[in-house]
């Protein structure tokens, strides 16, 4: 899942800078490949955290080619490139195959909860059978996802229109 589009250097930088100075920084996720755990638009709390303590399950932000990407750990490993290193191997919960191994300079923070259609925070669900498998059905087909997403944003407009109506309720009594 992509947070910060390559054209945003400059909010990436500070988002990082944030998260390296207070520990906590909420990003918004865009992007499909956390599908159906985390959708475009929910706002993910993100703490800063230490290689050692990142366990195979959690979420993970980490800095690649210029993009901050959202992923499940699946394992850590040791990898030789001239020497051992420890390393991380993750994959979007809709993406059919691993990442490229995840390094400690690589990685920021772990995703701890997310807020949705303004209801939150949320632990972010585990990835069952059943969500990989639905997860693997919307990443693979454009038209499935396609209609998924729409279904998506209509909830969260419909919610958000809920949320409104009610505030405005409470206000006017």
């Amino acid at each position: 899942m992509e947070i910060c589009p390559a054209v945003e250097p400059h909010k990436r930088s500070l988002a990082a800078e944030v998260l390296r100075s207070t520990g906590k920084v909420r990003l918004v996720a865009r992007g499909h490949s956390m599908l159906p755990a985390l959708w475009p638009g929910d706002l993910l709390n993100i703490e800063a955290t230490s290689f050692d303590r990142v366990r195979a399950g959690d979420t993970v932000l980490f800095a690649r080619d210029d993009r901050f990407l959202i992923h499940r750990v699946l394992d850590k490993h040791e990898v030789r490139h001239g020497s051992t290193r420890p390393s991380l191997v993750t994959r979007g919960d809709s993406m059919p195959q691993v990442d490229a191994p995840v390094f400690g300079e690589e990685l920021l923070g772990r995703v701890v909860s997310f807020e949705r259609h303004g209801h939150g925070p949320a632990a972010v669900p585990k990835c069952s059978r059943l969500r990989r498998c639905l997860g693997l059905l919307l990443g693979s087909g454009d038209r499935f996802r396609s209609l998924a997403l729409r279904v998506h944003g209509w909830r969260s407009r419909s919610a958000a229109g809920n949320a409104q109506l009610t505030q405005t309720e409470i206000g006017s009594s």
